[in-house]
């Protein structure tokens, strides 16, 4: 029996996180997006089998790993903090045809709206996650205070900001074994930035765009959400002991607890760290 979107569990989670977002500062404006990937089933159960394109775009880039995918996706100038109220408006369901090279709209973006402006970074984002984890469901963006402030502060090498990130707090290595993508500055939007993006993607769940923002992929959106409250912790961290730092967690402690945990960290961020972990 066909059961409405608004009732549907993802619908709830997904706005939630967006009120969340707001209130946390991290979606001024009309800032922040995402996109999330719907099973069929989810349709055939919340939208049901006859439903019907209201709108068909081209997409700039063709995906076509992604054919005959379905999205839930933030609107193109909507505040985060409206989604709550009126979803049919500033959220949407897109299809993507066959060939990866277009979709229809076939659900919300009431009012003529029309999917984020950053969809195709999200879709080339999902279609490289979903080559390294089959389960990935979601790709969120959003602007992280203390996150962007520490771009500003700290060096941009992305081995020496995952070390620092693994040092500030224990819950780090354990969250994002695998570190975290660093890009230089670029022009925000698609283009270059989504390309460069979605590369990270291949190796990383988290992408950090300088003096901009973060980029997260999971498996659903509490992980997500996770993710940047982890990173954004630890930023915070960092930023309000800046200069004033006497000590930090040392390589062998977060060796510790990756061993604690049985979790295997990218090499090359601490000196020996997989021999030291598997060697007994």
């Amino acid at each position: 029996m066909e059961i409405g979107i608004l009732k549907a569990p993802f619908m709830r989670a997904i706005t939630d996180a967006c009120n969340t977002i707001y209130k946390n500062g991290w979606g001024e404006n009309h800032a922040g997006n995402l996109s999330y990937r719907l099973t069929v089933e989810e349709i055939e159960t919340y939208i049901g089998k006859g439903w019907g394109a209201t709108r068909k775009q081209k997409l700039e880039t063709a995906c076509p790993d992604l054919g005959h995918q379905f999205f839930l996706v933030t609107a193109s100038g909507s505040p985060l903090k409206n989604v709550m109220n009126d979803p049919e408006i500033h959220l949407g369901v897109i299809h993507i045809n066959e060939e990866g090279s277009g979709y229809e709209i076939i659900w919300g973006f009431c009012e003529n709206k029309q999917p984020t402006s950053e969809l195709p970074t999200h879709l080339l984002c999902h279609s490289n996650r979903l080559k390294v984890d089959e389960g990935n469901r979601i790709v969120l963006h959003c602007h992280p205070t203390y996150t962007i402030a520490m771009t500003f502060m700290h060096e941009l090498d992305q081995n020496a900001f995952i070390k620092t990130m693994w040092s500030l707090n224990s819950e780090c290595v354990l969250v994002f074994p695998e570190g975290l993508g660093v890009l230089p500055w670029m022009v925000c939007g698609n283009g270059e930035i989504g390309r460069e993006s979605a590369v990270k993607m291949n190796e990383f769940r988290i992408v950090l765009w300088p003096h901009h923002g973060i980029l997260a992929a999971g498996q659903s959106v509490d992980q997500a959400m996770g993710l940047i409250e982890t990173v954004e912790k630890a930023a915070h961290v960092y930023v309000v002991t800046e200069g004033k730092r006497r000590q930090c967690m040392t390589d062998e402690q977060i060796i510790e607890l990756a061993k604690a945990f049985d979790l295997k960290p990218k090499t090359g961020i601490i000196n020996n760290v997989v021999g030291q972990i598997y060697s007994k």
